[in-house]
């Protein structure tokens, strides 16, 4: 069987629902997660004012300070000679209005320190607001989507680079020993925040502080371990005493080479695929009242039961929809329907003209372009196997 190649002609769909693949999003995103004294502000900051530099921003880089400790930078940014905007607060509303005024334009760049406090500030905000001292599970559900709306989402979003802190905690994992007692047991650490925090960065670093002493000799240090980096850039790199030339080359993967976003459709709502029993009656509904036009359209046209306006009905039904079984027609879907319509009555206008011997009338504007619409889309419903027995005609 011969088959047809697929159109690639530029008004096809896939032609403009996809493109080419570039860096729509140069804007770097990075966490620092570490115990107290593990150097994460710090850490943030001397990164902070090296993208500074880089991008060549005149705009102040915007502290969010849950601590209060923002006051301890200053003589880092005074000697960078970077102008440094803080606000100090605990609330995820407070950040979600410094992320909209730096995406305006008011910063390209903002340190987060720490998401620790806006997500514990998040939750008892929730209590409030419920009037409840604990949660109930479906709370977590609410709380996570509200999150999600109002912090995932704009930080990976936004066009903004963003540098964020959090603390940590032990990740523990139950085991059996060898008399078959259970036992918890530290398996790591992960930062204090909505658990899939984490996640929305492109850099995910672990802060460390580490400490030495020979005799006399006393020697600390700060140690960074990438946990993750997109691309597999610096993923699993160490560095002692971090610096911004330390994270350079996977900043400069993800500022390098941006493009504007060039999709001519705009994100659909995934809430159209969810089909509530409302729906569901109307798709009936709708379904019924196609297959009543059709019908009655059919009897309009050919009202007698003679052989030759069967044959007519059943023409008509197989120039619409490749079938003559008016079983198979019900089970297609009200859009198949619809367009199946508008050929049934095509077919009819053409028959009655014929047997005037008159040309069809010329279809009207609209009437071309509905044809034109329906002639773009699927091919019609194939024909379905009846093992060489002729189907019976339908109404």
């Amino acid at each position: 069987m011969q088959t047809q190649e697929r159109s690639t002609s530029p008004n096809q769909t896939e032609d403009t629902f996809f493109t080419k693949i570039g860096n729509t999003k140069p804007f770097f995103k990075a966490a620092f997660e570490g115990e107290p004294g593990t150097g994460k502000s710090w850490t943030a900051a001397l990164v902070a004012i090296g993208l500074h530099k880089k991008i060549n921003s005149k705009k102040p880089i915007v502290l969010i300070d849950t601590e209060k400790a923002s006051k301890f930078l200053i003589p880092l940014f005074q000697e960078h000679g970077i102008e440094a905007m803080v606000r100090e607060t605990h609330s995820l509303a407070d950040l979600v209005k410094a992320m909209k005024l730096c995406s305006e334009g008011y910063s390209d760049i903002m340190v987060i320190d720490s998401i620790t406090h806006i997500w514990m500030d998040f939750q008892e905000a929730y209590k409030r607001k419920l009037n409840r001292q604990t949660f109930q599970i479906q709370d977590w559900m609410a709380i996570k989507s509200e999150w999600n709306k109002y912090f995932s989402i704009p930080l990976v979003q936004s066009p903004l680079h963003i540098l964020a802190t959090g603390r940590v905690s032990d990740r523990m994992e139950q085991e059996i020993d060898e008399d078959g007692r259970k036992e918890f047991t530290k398996t790591g650490v992960k930062m204090q925040a909505e658990k899939n925090a984490a996640y929305e960065f492109d850099v995910l670093v672990l802060m460390e502080r580490h400490e030495l002493i020979q005799r006399k000799k006393r020697e600390v240090w700060r140690q960074s371990i990438v946990l993750k980096g997109r691309g597999n850039l610096l993923d699993g790199a160490v560095f002692k005493n971090p610096t911004y030339e330390d994270f350079a080359p996977a900043i400069d993967a993800v500022i390098k080479n941006p493009v504007a976003a060039r999709f001519n459709y705009a994100e659909q709502d995934a809430g159209e695929l969810i089909k509530t029993e409302e729906d569901k009656r109307k798709w009936v509904q709708e379904k019924k009242r196609w297959l009543e036009e059709i019908e009655g359209y059919l009897v309009s046209i050919w009202p007698s039961s003679s052989a030759a306006e069967k044959k007519n009905k059943t023409d008509a039904l197989e120039y619409a929809f490749n079938t003559r079984s008016w079983s198979a027609i019900e089970m297609m879907t009200p859009e198949i329907l619809e367009d199946g319509y508008e050929r049934v009555r095509e077919f009819a206008q053409k028959k009655i003209a014929e047997a005037k011997g008159e040309l069809p009338p010329e279809p009207t504007a609209q009437e071309k372009f509905d044809k034109d619409l329906r002639d773009s889309k699927d091919e019609k419903p194939k024909r379905t196997s009846t093992k060489g027995k002729e189907e019976k005609g339908g109404k």
